[in-house]
């Protein structure tokens, strides 16, 4: 932890007087990760981390991407520059450098989804304003860093494979100790033909930068509930559009789906609420005929892989329950 006295000399490179200081949210992940936020006089947050993904450059951009969501009319809290004119600053404790920055203290509140579940037609308003950003800055000053979305381009925190790969290896593991060696072979292979069709139309597509990862705890709402903004930009990059719009109009498999439907209607509950998120994107963007082509692929690569969902299917696979609806669900989006 850091003490008041190193807060202050952080803060002082910012041109900030350290009055106050609200106790530490601490995010860490790992020792080479380490992340913490302190409120700095109920005015910005010092945000004070380890990570070697974090540098001017990568800031410099989210900057960037901060100026373009407010173009749209979806507040971002800005960075604030030190003195030198940069975003970051560096210091040293215990041997270990800790890169700083600053952003102010968001006007409104953080949204409180009821009973920890998703409300989709609340997301709707959140996920409109893709299409807003995507139909203005599309292919305009992209981002070298690529977003925690990204397929097959690696994002900053990915190594050696994508997240999503990292997530479908671990289903084909599950799969394979449960010995149900045919199925995870035809996902192995599946998977392994829309990646290499994807790629040769990859560099082709519109793409975007994008916040990346627009979970409940990163959004804005004003005092009436309704959709204001959205913070934490580390997840950011530039983007494939219609990966992007795919992932953030998933929904989140529950355990109460195997409980009361069918696999077939578990299927279909799955398209029809991102039909109903992507209508909103689409109210604003135009898919071209490169992306209706390639839709499809992206579509079946991230039902297979994403994260919530495969970590659902692992568990109820490892503890053997509701078992035929989850091979069955996965055989549904195989051969759809």
């Amino acid at each position: 932890m850091f003490s008041f006295n190193d807060l202050k000399i952080i803060c002082q490179e910012f041109n900030i007087e350290c009055i106050q200081i609200s106790d530490v949210i601490d995010t860490s992940k790992s020792e080479s990760d380490r992340r913490f936020n302190y409120k700095i006089n109920n005015e910005y947050f010092l945000k004070i981390n380890n990570s070697t993904v974090i540098t001017e450059d990568f800031l410099q951009d989210i900057s960037t991407l901060i100026s373009k969501y407010r173009k749209i009319g979806v507040y971002c809290p800005s960075l604030i520059k030190n003195k030198t004119g940069n975003l970051a600053c560096y210091y040293e404790k215990d041997n270990i450098q800790y890169i700083c920055y600053i952003e102010e203290c968001a006007p409104y509140n953080i949204y409180n989804s009821k009973d920890n579940s998703i409300d989709y037609t609340f997301r709707k308003n959140v996920v409109k304003h893709i299409g807003k950003l995507a139909q203005q800055f599309s292919n305009i000053d992209l981002s070298k860093f690529k977003s925690m979305w990204s397929l097959i381009e690696l994002g900053p925190f990915d190594i050696n494979k994508d997240e999503k790969q990292e997530n479908l290896d671990s289903l084909v593991s599950t799969l394979k100790e449960k010995q149900f060696n045919d199925l995870s072979n035809k996902l192995v292979l599946i998977n392994h033909q829309l990646r290499e069709h994807i790629k040769i139309y990859i560099h082709q597509l519109p793409r975007c930068v994008y916040q990346g990862d627009l979970n409940d705890s990163n959004i804005l709402v004003d005092d009436k509930g309704d959709f204001r903004g959205i913070i934490d930009f580390n997840m950011f990059g530039t983007e494939v559009n219609i990966n992007c719009f795919l992932n953030e109009t998933m929904y989140y498999l529950e355990k109460s789906d195997f409980d009361q439907l069918t696999a077939q209607e578990i299927f279909d509950k799955m398209n029809k609420v991102q039909e109903l998120l992507l209508s909103e994107i689409f109210e604003s963007y135009s898919l071209n005929n490169l992306e209706l082509n390639i839709f499809k692929y992206y579509k079946k690569i991230i039902y297979l892989s994403f994260y919530p969902n495969v970590a659902l299917w692992n568990s109820l696979i490892s503890k053997n329950q509701h078992l035929d609806k989850v091979l069955e669900l996965i055989n549904i989006i195989l051969n759809s």
